[in-house]
């Protein structure tokens, strides 16, 4: 058993192998952008991604929230380079000096996975492993 604690929290955690459904969405409202919905296995909407967020018109800004509404967390695109890196800060970010959660980028332009989760803060890193396809994604555990 794992001495890892969730970084949001723990009613995101599940487990055993979860498949969700991720549905892309298109918001027509002036400013507004499109994000996507996720589903779990019943069909009830589990998390929401809006490329506008509550307060952002940025598409540097993706906000991760629940399915009352509530910002679990917010991903702040840096600046443009080979590796597209994202960083991830709990709830809406509102503080200059917030440190990042985590941060996502692609591992290379030709790597074995398509993108790399490192956990910010934590001794050893943590590391998840996204590998992606059309119509599936794997998200494997690693410790260094």
């Amino acid at each position: 058993m794992s001495s890892r604690s969730p970084i949001v929290e723990k009613i995101f955690c599940f487990e055993e192998e979860t498949h969700l459904t991720v549905h892309k969405t298109s918001i027509f409202v002036p400013g507004g952008g499109d994000g996507f919905i996720v589903y779990n296995p019943t069909w009830e909407m589990t998390f929401r991604v809006d490329s506008y967020g509550p307060d952002s018109a940025s598409k540097d800004e993706l906000v991760l929230m629940d399915s009352s509404g509530k910002s679990l967390v917010t991903l702040l695109r840096k600046k443009r380079s080979l590796h597209q890196r994202w960083e991830a800060f709990l709830g809406e970010k509102k503080k200059d000096e917030q440190q990042p959660a985590f941060s996502i980028f692609k591992s290379s332009i030709i790597g074995k996975f398509d993108l790399l989760v490192e956990v910010c803060g934590h001794d050893p890193v943590s590391e998840y492993h996204i590998f992606s396809a059309a119509i599936m994604c794997h998200l494997q555990s690693e410790s260094r």
